[in-house]
């Protein structure tokens, strides 16, 4: 029993300085929230791009006993506690998404984040145009006839900036996108995904979606043909096989 009571006050030692660095990284991030707004050109609180950066560099130092899911399911939360210290994020939905679709939201940012619906994709996306830190967050476009929001008038001036689930086994498709008014940061490996009246034939192009003359492709290059609108880009980060989790 000596020899347990050792080791329980080695783990309460630990947790106090877990706890203190906390505190620490909090302030950091409170400082970080503040020098944002000041800054109206990079206010946006929800940055996938530096999140993913972040734990790309945690997963190279991790050891037998952590997977990647398991580095993300720890820092997901305190990435939702030091946003909601700079001013926190609201996330929107459309009616159509299933239930199966909101569980993978909250896996994504925590259970504590609050979810509103709304019944008209026109009014969710006035609604992102008009305010900073809301995110969209729609269907990734499949062959179920939803929404087809990446047509609609409304989507003009709002953009892809990330996926969910965030980490991808190969060769596995997004559930769902989300929206921002804010143009995506392009840092690390990305996926981008266009918009075309017309087919193009290009193998750095991939066809996901086709309806009537509108040609949805993802690409994982930056592309600059005149036929293609750029809806958006996201952090692509592909788990290794032997991380991924049935």
């Amino acid at each position: 029993m000596k020899n347990l009571d050792k080791l329980r006050k080695k783990i309460d030692l630990i947790d106090d300085k877990i706890l203190e660095l906390l505190k620490n990284r909090s302030k950091i991030a409170l400082d970080i929230g503040n020098l944002k707004s000041k800054n109206s050109k990079n206010s946006n609180l929800f940055r996938p791009e530096r999140q993913m950066k972040i734990l790309s560099r945690l997963f190279l130092n991790k050891n037998s006993l952590f997977s990647e899911q398991d580095i993300l399911s720890f820092w997901k939360e305190i990435f939702f506690h030091q946003t909601n210290l700079q001013g926190g994020i609201e996330f929107l939905i459309s009616e159509t998404l299933k239930k199966s679709e909101k569980k993978i939201i909250f896996d994504a940012f925590g259970y504590n984040i609050v979810i509103k619906t709304y019944k008209s994709l026109d009014k969710a996306f006035l609604k992102i145009k008009k305010n900073k830190n809301k995110l969209l967050i729609l269907p990734y476009p499949d062959k179920v006839k939803r929404d087809y929001w990446w047509i609609n008038k409304n989507f003009k001036d709002l953009f892809i900036i990330s996926v969910i689930p965030f980490l991808k086994k190969k060769n596995s498709t997004p559930k769902l996108v989300v929206v921002s008014k804010d143009k995506p940061i392009l840092e690390g490996n990305n996926s981008f995904i266009y918009l075309s009246q017309i087919s193009i034939k290009d193998k750095s192009l991939k066809k996901i979606h086709q309806l009537k003359s509108n040609y949805l492709y993802a690409s994982a290059n930056l592309l600059n043909y005149n036929e293609l609108k750029f809806l958006g880009a996201y952090p692509d980060f592909k788990l290794k096989k032997n991380n991924e989790k049935n």
